[in-house]
């Protein structure tokens, strides 16, 4: 996690936990600072000024900042993770990356449009930059929705306790340019050996998509604790809040409400519409979703691209 200072209220608190961003006491790569809260300017002062800086607040409060045309300090005008997370990526020190992004999408409980959203942003994760889907359900339904017929899980299972990138490499399915499936039907994939897909996914691709079953199977566990992002779709309906509630929501993962309407899911961070049009056109072609469940799975493929910067 990114190290910062956090100087604001529960607000910038909670968009900071949204972005994976961690507060620290000292040494900070980055402050930011809600001028809207009180004090929050003074603490700000008591980090060292080459440190960068986001300031949030009103016009006024950040009107004469913009004027000195500082390119330390960025300004925004919200503390939504989706103004804050393009100002925190240009505002950071660039540093080489030691590895690639590990991306888990998961459910509360099925049924929720988890494969046909993970196939989607694969579809558009993959415009510029190498994608590695991998489908750890063992039904085959992401290489369906990406118009392929993976390798089955067996074909890796033997090789389990000497898996190598190569062999990653070998058994996946091209789908498109920069976008390569693994993992196929029948059969389920086994803990360990989605545990050392994923690591040897890492070597081979600058993003590793993982589609996982509900949150208590062993294999959404495995894939979890290997990733920098969990997102976890979720209907709005009493029964299946009720089962969000009480399952093991990882910290600082990202809820996406799904197939939503007048009834908002609580804390979502982003919501997908109910779009039947875009879904059955979809399941025609088997290509990218349009409409208006397409505009908001390629607001999310913006935000996961930023987060993966």
């Amino acid at each position: 996690m990114t190290t910062v200072a956090i100087c604001g209220g529960a607000e910038l608190r909670t968009a900071c936990e949204v972005l994976g961003l961690e507060d620290t006491g000292s040494r900070p790569r980055l402050v930011l600072v809600d001028l809207r809260v009180a004090d929050a300017a003074r603490a700000a002062a008591a980090f060292e000024a080459q440190i960068p800086r986001v300031v949030i607040g009103t016009p006024d409060q950040t009107g004469p900042l913009a004027a000195l045309g500082d390119d330390r300090v960025l300004i925004a005008g919200s503390s939504d993770p989706a103004v804050l997370g393009p100002l925190v990526v240009r505002a950071l020190p660039r540093a080489a990356r030691d590895r690639t992004r590990v991306i888990t999408l998961t459910t509360a409980r099925g049924g929720t449009g988890r494969t046909l959203c993970a196939a989607n942003l694969a579809r558009r994760l993959a415009a510029d930059r190498t994608v590695l889907a991998v489908d750890a359900t063992g039904t085959g339904a992401l290489g369906w929705w990406l118009a392929v017929e993976p390798r089955p899980w067996a074909d890796l299972e033997a090789l389990a306790g000497e898996l190598r990138p190569e062999h990653v490499e070998l058994v996946a399915t091209p789908a498109a340019p920069r976008l390569a499936v693994v993992g196929g039907a029948p059969t389920l994939p086994s803990p360990d050996l989605l545990a050392m897909t994923i690591a040897a996914a890492r070597e081979r691709a600058d993003l590793v998509l993982i589609d996982a079953p509900a949150l208590p199977d062993d294999r959404s566990r495995t894939a979890v604790a290997r990733s920098d992002r969990v997102l976890v779709l979720s209907y709005a309906d009493p029964a299946s809040t009720a089962v969000l509630l009480s399952a093991d929501v990882p910290v600082g993962a990202w809820i996406i409400g799904s197939q939503c309407q007048s009834e908002p899911i609580a804390d979502a961070f982003r919501v997908l519409p109910r779009d039947e049009r875009a879904v059955a056109d979809a399941l025609t072609t088997r290509g990218r979703a349009g409409g208006a469940l397409g505009r908001a799975y390629d607001e999310l493929a913006e935000l996961l691209a930023i987060d993966a910067a």
